[in-house]
């Protein structure tokens, strides 16, 4: 088998399991991929679209096809020399009665040995966990909550009883009104999702029941690596991740790192690649472009939003809606007045600037400088007694007054809060340019320099080589594809805004400018799009942004106006028409973006991942648009050609894919050398600059090749894998380099 050179990302499910995998191999292998990279194998909830609802980590999925069925799919996988790695999610199970652990929890309470296994505070709920199942208080519900033969029933839920009771009042939980997660709820959560329940960890016996399966698989050699989904829910990643470490040859962890943060020196390869998917899609926007972008937002919204006060709102927003319950956790574990003591976590949560601290029994000069620079921004936003409430807050995060319960939940709350806050709020609310609107990006950034890429990638060659380098991935709020066509709006301020004001003033009546803005944005980006796709894709929008309807409280005449908007939008002919010459435009300057994305991915330092399908183009949106089938099949497009030579490429000369050297290059340039001079990159960033696609000498630019025109290779011969030029290397005018196509990809002839 080939050493760990790519991955190809593949969701399975009921309707692509084992089987359906492994009549994808010979076509992964043919376009170079070194190792299968799947969505989770354990036995999830049964019809499970995405396998994160684990019920029992000791099973792989019988729905998946079994062990047998894994066999034979990594039985193929060697045949045709490559590997396997797979996500596992160790933070979190499903609250199902398909979970023999959850269902010996709730018969048998906190003394049962499965009882271990979750995140409940059963003193806090009075030696019972609370379900949030019921639609209104028991009292007005109670008719409908049967009791017998072993089991509560209401309606499609189902709990077990412990033995020798009768009663409802006599079993191990209590039965809570849904609304009642956000404020009393006394389990630890995914996120806002009330049926994902927390796993400790940090138990080394839960360690050991949750991880035998997966590490026998390893053991085995049939998993060569994993996946670790959401590192930063757990209590204490380091220690985590240093036991699997210490048994998985490959691991990467799914975390968001902002802008300046870097990963803390864990044994793992790296992350899965966010952070590489922000500098890279940041490149493909034009900087110029920023006060003509928000000009023409500020004209069609009346609005002009600091994108740190957005994030700061929105945060304090879920906070208080939906993290109550956690909010209280910590709460109750410091000493003091409850009330200021929420406030002050609350505010605290909001203002750190990263997803999480790591604070065990010690504390690193990182995070104690991130507890500080977070609490001097929040007591001005504190009376004086939660100002004091602050002070005993920080004093157990910087373990100057020990209180590790409350140092461990508000570490595992900060991470939601800045999840639901700025993934799933604050990018929906800033609709100015969506192809910035990505997991791990920065909205107070309108596009990135091309140093900043050097940069990054000179520091993963130099500390994190192995890290995961990801563009799509099933979290992404929109495609690739779709991101980089909308790039291009960046490059035509005076072509888009005058297009989307005429559109809002026709037809945008009864929703808000932004909301319009992201119609327009959205049809634009994924057209053609089916309506219903589009629909379905507003109502979660607008719902996320929670300005004027929200999943909890949903406000059926905003989402009607909404659904309206988008009905006028489909059958306007002249809307239609003035969509289709503008895409005709922006299309084939967005696949010169897309092709240049992939080879950026496939060729900077790290492992990159091709997310099922985006070997060609995906014009998909959030999941669970981004999750459908896809067909395993190649095009004549130039992103196919991009991405099966650099594939094949990194499987026959991983030699050449090390080390790393910029390059001087014309501004809508990208380029570098790699394997000490022996690989050249040259990427089209800028493909419509008027150095760009919009001259007759190539996509190097028109006019005579100064310096600033040229690109310094080193001594050749090259040969131009994509193209099939050749070129003798030093200075060579960008123009005949890129004479017959925008990207190069040069090895020595």
């Amino acid at each position: 088998m080939a050493g760990y050179q790519s991955t190809y990302r593949v969701q399975l499910s009921g309707a692509f399991g084992f089987a359906a995998a492994r009549v994808a191999v010979p076509y992964l292998a043919d376009l170079g991929v070194s190792h299968l990279y799947t969505s989770p194998i354990l036995r999830a909830r049964s019809g499970s679209a995405h396998g994160y609802d684990v019920v029992d980590p000791t099973q792989v999925s019988p729905e998946l096809g079994g062990e047998a069925g894994l066999r034979e799919l990594v039985a193929a996988l060697r045949d045709h020399g490559m590997g396997l790695i797979v996500d596992l999610v160790p933070n979190h199970m499903t609250t199902s009665n398909e979970s023999p652990w959850w269902v010996e929890t709730l018969r048998g309470g906190p003394g049962a040995e499965a009882a271990r296994v979750f995140d409940i505070d059963w003193e806090a709920g009075g030696g019972k966990v609370r379900l949030p199942v019921l639609g209104g208080p028991l009292e007005q519900v109670a008719d409908q909550v049967r009791v017998g033969d072993g089991w509560v029933t209401y309606h499609e839920h189902r709990f077990p009883m412990a033995p020798g009771t009768g009663r409802l009042d006599q079993q191990h939980y209590e039965l809570v009104e849904w609304r009642r997660a956000a404020v009393d709820l006394n389990y630890r959560r995914f996120f806002t999702v009330n049926d994902l329940i927390g796993v400790r960890q940090e138990d080394p016996e839960v360690y050991l029941r949750t991880h035998a399966t997966v590490l026998r698989l390893v053991a085995e050699g049939l998993v060569d690596g994993v996946r670790v989904d959401h590192i930063d829910g757990l209590a204490d990643p380091a220690a985590y991740l240093r036991r699997l470490a210490a048994e998985v040859p490959f691991v990467v962890v799914e975390k968001i790192l902002e802008d300046g943060e870097r990963l803390p020196p864990w044994p793992v390869a790296g992350t899965t690649g966010y952070e590489f998917l922000a500098v890279a899609d940041g490149v493909l926007v034009d900087r110029a472009a920023a006060g003509a972008f928000a000009e023409g937002y500020r004209q069609l919204t009346g609005d002009d939003p600091d994108p740190a006060a957005v994030a700061l709102a929105c945060k304090r927003e879920r906070l208080a809606r939906d993290f109550g319950s956690e909010v209280a956790g910590v709460a109750r574990h410091l000493p003091g007045d409850q009330a200021t003591n929420r406030a002050a976590v609350a505010e605290l949560a909001a203002r750190l600037p990263v997803y999480r601290t790591y604070v065990t029994d010690v504390i690193s000069d990182t995070d104690r400088h991130l507890v500080a620079e977070a609490a001097a921004a929040a007591r001005p936003a504190l009376e004086a007694a939660g100002a004091a409430a602050l002070d005993r807050l920080v004093a157990a995060l910087t373990l100057e007054a020990p209180a590790p319960e409350a140092v461990r939940r508000f570490q595992q709350l900060s991470g939601p809060a800045m999840a639901k806050g700025v993934e799933d709020t604050a990018l929906y609310r800033d609709t100015r340019l969506l192809a910035r609107n990505e997991v791990g990006g920065n909205l107070a950034v309108f596009g990135r320099p091309v140093a900043e890429l050097h940069q990054a990638n000179t520091e993963r060659e130099a500390h994190w080589p192995q890290s995961m380098l990801a563009t799509s991935t099933h979290d992404t709020k929109r495609g690739e594809d779709v991101r980089a066509r909308l790039a291009v709006l960046s490059e035509r301020p005076a072509r888009w805004w005058p297009l989307a004001a005429s559109w809002t003033e026709r037809l945008g009546h009864g929703v808000v400018p932004a909301d319009a803005l992201l119609l327009w944005q959205t049809m634009a980006g994924a057209w053609p799009l089916e309506r219903s796709r589009c629909l379905a894709y507003m109502e979660k929008a607008v719902r996320e942004a929670g300005l004027h309807t929200t999943w909890t409280d949903p406000n059926p005449p905003y989402e009607q106006a909404v659904a309206a908007l988008v009905a006028r939008a489909y059958a306007d002919r002249a809307f239609l028409a003035e969509l289709e010459v503008l895409v005709a435009g922006l299309a084939p300057a967005g696949r010169v973006k897309a092709a240049a994305l992939a080879l950026l991915r496939l060729t900077s330092p790290g492992i990159p991942d091709t997310y099922q399908g985006t070997e060609t183009e995906q014009l998909v949106l959030v999941d669970p648009d981004n999750r459908h089938p896809v067909t395993f099949k190649g095009d004549t497009s130039l992103k196919f050609q991009v991405t099966r030579t650099a594939l094949r490429l990194r499987r026959d000369h991983p030699e050449l894919f090390t080390g790393y050297r910029p390059l001087d290059a014309p501004d809508h340039l990208v380029a570098f050398t790699r394997g000490n001079d022996r690989m050249v990159v040259v990427a089209t960033r800028l493909g419509t600059s008027p150095r760009g696609l919009g001259g007759r000498a190539g996509f190097g630019g028109p006019g005579p090749a100064g310096p600033a025109e040229s690109i310094d290779l080193p001594p050749g011969p090259w040969h131009d894998l994509l193209s099939g030029a050749r070129h003798p290397g030093g200075p060579t005018p960008a123009g005949q380099l890129l004479a017959a196509l925008p990207h190069a990809l040069l090895v020595r002839a």
